[in-house]
């Protein structure tokens, strides 16, 4: 796991007269197994923010540093985070469990079975042992959304990176999954960046 030192970081897009500061001078220290919510109305700067710590976009000043290090000059995964996304990023051709297993198939050098193992349990966790020969196609909004967090859940992570992940699900299964992630979150102590534009939701 790693702490996240958020240190003096500003964007802007465009250039000159043209220019938008996205993130003006932001400074964050979050502790190691922090769970932490970026929370304000669309165009704050929050999933700027978070994609910055990602790796997916460049700061234009200042540092971010995982753990001890300076990551500045490295590309999402030497970061070693896991996202999880509004729209789920699935792909459609896999069975849940192709899914879920891809990052670990494409980034490591796990076996196979120990590949299988993890996922298993992973989805047994999830709640979704019993889905993982079906396709995205097959499932429901709050099945997509349990398997793209066990997607990142199972990759083990120091960082877990969550934009909006439950605005596609009615208020029903929000309520249910804020309250599922919020104890994953206790129960894998992993440091968690959390995105959204609901009040309720990054009080919960």
């Amino acid at each position: 796991m790693a702490s996240i030192t958020i240190d003096d970081v500003t964007k802007e897009f465009g250039e000159g007269s043209e220019s938008v500061v996205a993130v003006d001078d932001v400074s964050l220290d979050i502790k190691d197994g922090e769970f932490v919510v970026f929370v304000g109305p669309s165009g704050s700067g929050k999933s700027t923010l978070m994609r910055i710590v990602a790796g997916l976009e460049t700061q234009t000043e200042g540092d971010i540093e995982i753990g001890d290090a300076i990551v500045n000059q490295l590309g999402p995964r030497a970061r070693d985070i896991a996202m999880v996304f509004q729209n789920y990023a699935l792909y459609p051709n896999m069975t849940v469990e192709e899914n879920m297993s891809f990052g670990l198939k494409m980034s490591t050098d796990m076996s196979d079975d120990a590949i299988e193992e993890s996922v298993t349990s992973t989805a047994q966790m999830m709640d979704i042992g019993e889905l993982l020969d079906n396709k995205p196609g097959e499932l429901s909004g709050g099945q997509q959304q349990r398997v793209a967090l066990g997607r990142a859940i199972v990759r083990d992570p120091n960082v877990f990176l969550m934009d909006e992940p439950l605005s596609n699900l009615d208020a029903k299964l929000r309520a249910e999954m804020r309250t599922e992630i919020n104890r994953l979150q206790n129960d894998l102590g992993v440091t968690t960046l959390y995105v959204t534009h609901d009040q309720t939701e990054a009080m919960t």
